[in-house]
């Protein structure tokens, strides 16, 4: 969320200034499907999947505020479009239509971290995570735009996309958000170099794990939602409505 509101100041400056800004507006425009979808769908997963258990049964209850966390979290799912919807608004969009012009500029700048070295290489094992689930996403993205481009000559090859829009939104989710943990470490680690201490160095040292686990434990799931994606048919779809 904040990452996409510094595209907006930028939009705002810009206007502000008596100009524009086109691509912050397209980056800005890309990402908001995201924040909407992936964040709604990733707070109701966690509250709700997760952490309610640590409750145990009395987290069911009102004894606890997460019960109406839980609830609260579930409308974000829906109102301004569900999440389907937001997959849909994402490729159809936020990609297809700007011709990946907003995907390709952030897709760079995910890479040319992951090339990088900074941080005498101790997220290297992270930042090859990373690289590879950028690989899985663009993957993704490139077997949705055969389907596409083959439904002009075999319509229900749209399907395949329409199939894909959700898993594609959860996947680029992930690949941002593993993205700017690692950049959190990347600084946090500088900060540990430069001697931390006290509660900064706790601090720093609480993000530099946090940013590995998820890499280490989320990153490589992209795999697999690309085997899906590339692998997917028409089974579901041709079957008639009394198998139902």
């Amino acid at each position: 969320m904040l990452f996409t509101a510094t595209y907006q100041d930028a939009v705002a400056i810009a206007a502000a200034a008596g100009s524009s800004d086109e691509a912050a507006v397209r980056l800005n425009d890309l990402l908001l499907p995201i924040v909407k979808g992936f964040g709604s769908e990733r707070s109701y997963e966690l509250l709700g999947s997760q952490s309610l258990q640590t409750f145990g049964g009395s987290g069911f209850l009102q004894d606890y505020p997460i019960e109406q966390y839980i609830r609260d979290s579930k409308i974000d799912t829906l109102y301004e479009g569900t999440t389907a919807i937001q997959g849909l608004d994402l490729f159809f969009r936020k990609i297809v239509r700007d011709h990946g012009e907003a995907l390709t500029a952030l897709t760079t700048q995910i890479q040319q971290f992951a090339d990088s070295e900074a941080g005498n290489g101790q997220l290297k094992n992270e930042r090859h995570l990373l690289a590879t689930a950028l690989d899985d996403v663009q993957a993704i993205v490139g077997s949705m735009v055969n389907d596409l481009t083959s439904a002009a000559e075999e319509l229900p090859n749209m399907y395949k996309v329409g199939l894909n829009t959700t898993r594609l939104l959860m996947c680029l989710g992930d690949l941002v958000v593993g993205w700017l943990l690692l950049r959190q470490a990347e600084v946090a680690l500088a900060a540990l170099t430069a001697g931390a201490s006290g509660k900064d160095k706790d601090f720093y040292e609480g993000k530099v794990a946090a940013a590995k686990f998820f890499a280490q434990t989320r990153l490589p799931l992209l795999s697999a939602e690309r085997t899906v994606t590339e692998g997917v048919n028409l089974e579901i779809m041709e079957l008639p409505e009394a198998a139902f």
